[in-house]
Order: C-alpha cells, then structure tokens, then sequence
C-alpha cells in the first residue's frame, strides 16, 4: 500500500513526533510505501529526498499579520498537489497539521478522492490553543464553538493579537468544515475519543487505538545507583505542573532522594527561582533537553518516572518509555494518563493538585526499592503485551480499510495483499 504520512514537524519535538516516526518505521517495516509531508528545518532527521517539503512557520507575534497561511497555505495546496500527481496515493494519514499546512489540504485529498484518516495528538479540533488549559486551568470555555473566549481570555501567548488571529482561524475551519472531509479519527486514548464525541464529532467516526512502543533488550541493569531520584521528562511549561510537583518535593521526608528534570521550555526561569527561593537547589537539578541514549539511561537509573500534569494528557509516551526501562509512573488522575498506569500495578495515580497524595506515592518508591521494581516489571510486561507494534499495525490496518471502503469513489485504488480484503 502507498501511504502519505502528513505531520507539521519533521523532528522529535514531542510525543507526536515519537508516534510518527515510529508508526513510519512499523509500515515500511512491513512493507508499505511511505511517503512524507512535512516542513524543513535544520533539525530534520534525514532521510533522501524532501523536496516537497514547505517552509516551516515562526509563530511569534511579530509576524502573526504574515499568517494568512494559517487559514490558507497556498505552498501546502500546491505541492500537495504535485505528491497526488505523481504517486498513486491509497491513504493519507494525518497527525499534526495546524498552523503549518492549514486544514484546508484535507480538502484537497477528498477533492482527490484519497481516504484520509487522522490521528488526533492535541485538542486543536476543540481548543483554538489546542491545550483545554489556560492560565494555570484547565478550560473548555470554547465548547460548542463558542471560540470567541479565546480572544477573552488572551489565550495564546496571553496577547489579544495573538489569541484574535487564532480565534479566526478556529471560526474559519469550523464555517469551512475541513474536518468534515475527514474519513475517520484516531484517538489514542479513550478520553480523547470521548471528547471529540462530546464536542460533535460523530462517534463512528471516532476509533481508538492506543499508541505503541515496541520495548528492547535491557542493558545495564543498575546496581547500587549513586544517586537515588525521581525523574520529570517533557516540556518545562504551566500546564505540566512542575511548580506543584517541586512544592510537594519540599516536604518529602527523604532528604537523600533528588528530583531531576529533563527538558525545556517557557517556565524554566520561573521554576529554577522556585526551588532556589526553597532553598532545594541540592535535590532539584535541571539537565535540560535530553534524547536518545541520555534519556533512556536517565529513565533506566531513576526510581520512577512522575507525570504530575495539571491539564488532560492524552496519551503521554513518556508513560511507555518507563515501562520500556522497567520503570514505574506516579501520575495525576486526569486525562488519559490513569488508562495507561494500573494503580498500584504498573505506577501510582495521584489526586491532582493534592500534595499529600503526590508525595505519599514518591515517599511509597522511595522507600520500597524492591517493591517499586516489580511495579516497574509488571509495566514492561503490559507494555509488550497490550501496547506493542504488532497489535497497533492489526488495529491500524483495519481503520485503514474502514476508510477505504467509506471512500466510495476512490476508482483507482489498487490494494496489495496486506489489506486485500478491503
């Protein structure tokens, strides 16, 4: 099967960008034509030839009136174009296109005729700043397309400027109705799925399928760790609950366990005179953006990976890359995270915004080593048994074929023997 693999950023950026290389390497694994979409940038992996590729957008305010490509990208349209002339494209899959493409390219594939399905990684087709969260809150103010709140509220980039031009994009893709040309949706979690349905998406259109990572041989097992700490991995921002989680750290008991944080982002100057106001600079170390081999041997010789988010998770894959480490994850009760983490079996859920509970679970860790380690096994086994590349490519394959039989039109399909009966 040919399959055009559409993402707004060609680089680990996220979890999106985790899901996507990853769900490209399982398809041409098994033998699938993939071809990609997406923006240049220096930090693109390489891979041959890009020259259908568009410029990536800078999203500041300073350039906000140059962001008429954000209802319409006339670049996108064009080489999207050149990509259907050219190849016999049997399914288009989605991810992250906001901003960068404009929805307006699903248009163009069901123009085409293409069967087009998206996985959905955020909360853009709900919230103009894609989040359901703003200042310090979770938010759902937009609901039933009363996007004006955006503007209300100032929420992107607390500007007027910046929330207004959003706000009329969000009314453009709604009077326009591109999503509507969507044949199906996937939500990698059940909340998400339930979600879209709440917020008027209909309910066969939406199909959930978690996201998947294959685990890998353990190397190196740790033996007598020299520092014993809980680790944070992501992006250094409000919605993520740092602040909350180095509070609660101030009152756990152990004063030899440490907590490190790994990544960036707009609240790391904010949180770093936090903990020096708290005096915690000794068991609060910042190590910045960390990939690869770094990451995995800061998971491999943590205690336990902590998720301490204040706004709804969808599907973090930092969850699995503990369980690939044998790792358990304290996480916070919202979103999808509490589908993704067996209370007491693979981690620990917390209430949110409860400083008790969060800390009752690290100090739980902390002092049960041995115990912490079964939890930890126990996620690497739900791991390679629920959430693995196999039962993904099985499930995938058949919201494929869903789509391809919806797309009634499409006249010149021609199907290998992966999805012959289509």
């Amino acid at each position: 099967m040919k399959i055009l693999l559409i993402n707004k950023f060609y680089y680990i950026k996220g979890g999106t960008e985790k899901h996507f290389f990853e769900l490209k390497s399982v398809l041409e694994e098994r033998g699938h034509e993939v071809i990609v979409f997406s923006t240049e940038n220096k930090k693109n992996i390489k891979s041959g030839k890009n020259e259908y590729f568009i410029p990536e957008l800078r999203m500041n305010l300073n350039n906000f009136f140059n962001g008429f490509k954000l209802f319409y990208n006339f670049q996108a349209i064009g080489d999207l174009k050149k990509i259907i002339a050219e190849h016999k494209i049997d399914i288009a899959h989605l991810h992250n296109i906001s901003h960068h493409f404009s929805p307006a390219i699903i248009k163009v594939l069901k123009e085409n005729n293409i069967p087009t399905v998206m996985t959905v990684h955020d909360y853009k087709l709900l919230c103009p700043n894609y989040k359901l969260f703003n200042k310090g809150k979770i938010c759902e103010k937009c609901r039933g397309g009363k996007f004006y709140h955006c503007t209300l509220n100032k929420c992107v980039k607390s500007s007027y400027l910046g929330s207004l031009v959003i706000t009329l994009e969000a009314y453009w893709v709604r009077w326009k109705r591109y999503f509507d040309y969507l044949d199906l949706l996937i939500a990698p979690s059940r909340f998400m799925q339930n979600k879209l349905i709440e917020n008027g998406f209909a309910q066969e259109k939406v199909e959930y399928i978690p996201n998947f990572l294959d685990s890998f041989e353990q190397k190196n097992k740790v033996i007598g760790a020299k520092e014993k700490y809980i680790l944070f991995s992501g992006r250094l921002s409000a919605e993520k609950g740092l602040d909350f989680l180095i509070k609660t750290f101030a009152e756990i008991d152990d004063k030899k366990l440490i907590l490190k944080i790994a990544g960036k982002g707009e609240d790391e100057i904010y949180l770093k005179e936090m903990v020096r106001a708290l005096r915690m600079e000794k068991r609060v170390v910042f190590l910045g953006h960390q990939s690869g081999m770094q990451i995995k041997k800061l998971i491999r010789e943590s205690c336990a990976v902590v998720i301490p988010s204040v706004w709804f998770e969808n599907a973090p894959y930092s969850i699995l890359e503990a369980y690939a480490q044998t790792k358990l994850v304290i996480g916070s009760d919202l979103g999808g995270i509490p589908e993704l983490i067996g209370d007491g079996k693979t981690g620990f859920i917390f209430r949110h915004g409860d400083k008790k509970s969060l800390a009752e679970k690290i100090q739980n860790v902390s002092k049960d080593p041995v115990g912490s380690e079964k939890i930890g096994m126990a996620g690497l086994r739900f791991l390679d048994n629920q959430l693995n590349s196999r039962n993904y490519y099985e499930k995938l394959m058949k919201v494929y074929c869903r789509a391809i039989n919806l797309n009634g039109k499409n006249k010149r399909k021609k199907i290998d023997k992966n999805v012959s009966k289509c």
